[in-house]
């Protein structure tokens, strides 16, 4: 039956290609550290080893770099720790990351950063040189992630020690410049604001874009902020698994033809008061915590959304009971389930309040959520583009202005 609604009323093609579920899960980049990035921590904790080294075993030149080094002042001494923190970064990306050219822009980074670090504990000017490295490896870091580049870990928290620098680089030497002074912090408040800016866009990006909570989680080349997805691994849909996805679609909707009014779903359990917008999950705690595993009569949530003319029922949603339970893809690739991470949720009123920011902070009165169960949305609107997955939000609004009066 789903190969017959794939290429009817839902357009879903049985794939050549698909993804069962695995027990390993990813989520995204801009919460967790690449592989690649791996040889760059590395380069960073070996600092404290080669200065320890440099101090014991460095020539005349090096014993001039730690001589001006030790009668540097605190904040220029934390300067030139910021600067030989990046210029450590980057010496290791230019090892493990990307191309020859690249890795050569990156090594030669490395070099003019740590030059700029000399400079400082010598007693030579610096502030410029180091002012257009870091705005240049700023600005460049910006533009690989509004052109789709996932953020990571390390890539953030390396913008924010080179914006750290910066800071230190723009403030006046004498404090009597209160008017430089102000632009200087105005100034570093606006990077920040930037960083954050296109962290967020380089993840929504290079996940396949945003459309709200209904996101298509498989779009992009990696999951968006705040979705888990389990790795991917290559086959296509046997006869079994259409088979079973389409039993699954089909007994879904005869059970959830009697939610479309509301009260119905209210006497058995659902929380439905409040409806609005379009993807109002209403969900029941006694099938939540009864432990019975995708029951097409007995889903933990209904989805509903807010019409002209009233509630308009749009599916369910399936979930597994415990965090760390993956769920059944009874369809294979057609039925995959997904999670959450780091969620920020209100205690009251209680409700989700959005993702965890590239910052790592939640709005206020919120609360971070590591990871949620599983789950699964079966789409029983007539139509939909799609039974199993993500329900596009113009496709909601076009339908439920369509349901208008129809219940």
């Amino acid at each position: 039956m789903i190969a017959g609604l794939a290429t009817a009323a839902f357009h879903l093609p049985v794939p050549v290609d698909g993804a069962a579920a695995a027990a390993e899960v990813v989520g995204s980049p801009m919460y967790d550290m690449a592989a690649e990035h791996g040889l760059a921590v590395a380069a960073v904790a070996l600092l404290p080893v080669a200065a320890w080294l440099a101090r014991a075993f460095g020539g005349p030149r090096v014993a001039r770099v730690v001589a001006g080094y030790d009668s540097l002042p605190p904040l220029h001494a934390f300067a030139f720790w910021l600067l030989a923190v990046t210029a450590a970064v980057h010496l290791g990306l230019a090892v493990g990351h990307g191309g020859p050219g690249l890795r050569l822009l990156f090594l030669l980074d490395a070099i003019l950063l740590a030059a700029a670090a000399r400079r400082l504990a010598v007693g030579r000017s610096w502030r410029l040189p180091a002012g257009v490295l870091l705005m240049g490896s700023l600005a460049s870091y910006w533009l690989a992630l509004l052109g789709g580049e996932a953020p990571d870990q390390v890539g953030l928290a390396t913008k924010f020690v080179e914006i750290t620098a910066l800071a230190i680089v723009l403030r006046p030497a004498d404090a009597r410049h209160r008017i430089r002074g102000w632009a200087a912090s105005t100034a570093t408040v606006g990077l920040v604001v930037v960083a954050a800016s296109a962290a967020w866009i380089g993840a929504f990006a290079a996940a396949g874009g945003v459309t709200g909570h209904t996101h298509d989680h498989g779009a992009g080349a990696v999951p968006g902020p705040g979705t888990l997805l389990h790795v991917a691994k290559a086959h296509g849909a046997t006869a079994d698994e259409v088979r079973a996805a389409s039993d699954l679609y089909r007994e879904t909707v005869a059970a959830l033809a009697r939610y479309a009014d509301p009260t119905v779903a209210a006497a058995d359990g659902y929380e439905v008061a409040g409806i609005a917008g379009l993807d109002f999950h209403a969900s029941n705690k006694a099938y939540e915590a009864d432990g019975v595993v995708l029951d097409a009569a007995r889903p933990e949530t209904l989805v509903y959304a807010m019409g002209p003319g009233g509630p308009v029922l749009l599916g369910a949603m399936f979930q597994m009971p415990a965090v760390d339970e993956p769920g059944p893809t009874v369809g294979g690739p057609l039925t995959v389930w997904h999670g959450h991470e780091q969620i920020c949720f209100s205690l009251v009123p209680p409700g989700l309040t959005g993702i965890v920011s590239p910052l790592g902070g939640c709005p206020v009165g919120s609360l971070a959520i590591p990871r949620t169960v599983e789950m699964m949305h079966v789409w029983t609107a007539p139509g939909a583009p799609q039974p199993f997955g993500d329900l596009d939000d113009a496709w909601r609004r076009a339908y439920v202005n369509r349901s208008t009066g129809r219940r």
